[in-house]
């Protein structure tokens, strides 16, 4: 699913939380709520704006594509070649392989601070 349409699920789905949270109050199934109609739609209106804020803090997390952008780089050389990789500005994971063989050189950057996970593949 696109990222436009992901916002558009998100706005609508805090709408519709909204609505359910406002009629949950005005019904107030357990008399909780006052007596007096002004004071219940006030009351219905702030929990239907909690429910909202939440469903809003869940759904732009999701929309916004979660944990961040993940960075994979991989890179094998070999003979007398040189391979240079800058990974751009995600704030997600950094995954990095490289093999070089023989005179060749590998070079991988990970630029804007990505957090960088250990190779698996450094030990041999």
């Amino acid at each position: 699913m696109s990222r436009p349409l992901r916002w558009v699920v998100v706005v609508g789905g805090t709408g519709v939380a909204f609505l359910i949270g406002f009629r949950l109050g005005v019904w107030d199934p357990f008399g909780w709520l006052p007596e007096k109609d002004s004071d219940r739609v006030s009351a219905a209106a702030g929990f239907g704006g909690a429910m909202a804020a939440v469903c809003a803090l869940v759904g732009g997390w999701w929309a916004g594509g979660g944990e961040g952008d993940s960075l994979r780089q991989r890179a094998r050389a070999s003979g007398t070649s040189r391979v240079t990789q800058t990974g751009g500005g995600g704030s997600g994971p950094v995954d990095q392989v490289a093999r070089a063989d023989g005179d060749s050189r590998v070079q991988q950057t990970a630029a804007g601070g990505g957090e960088q996970q250990p190779d698996p593949d450094a030990a041999r």
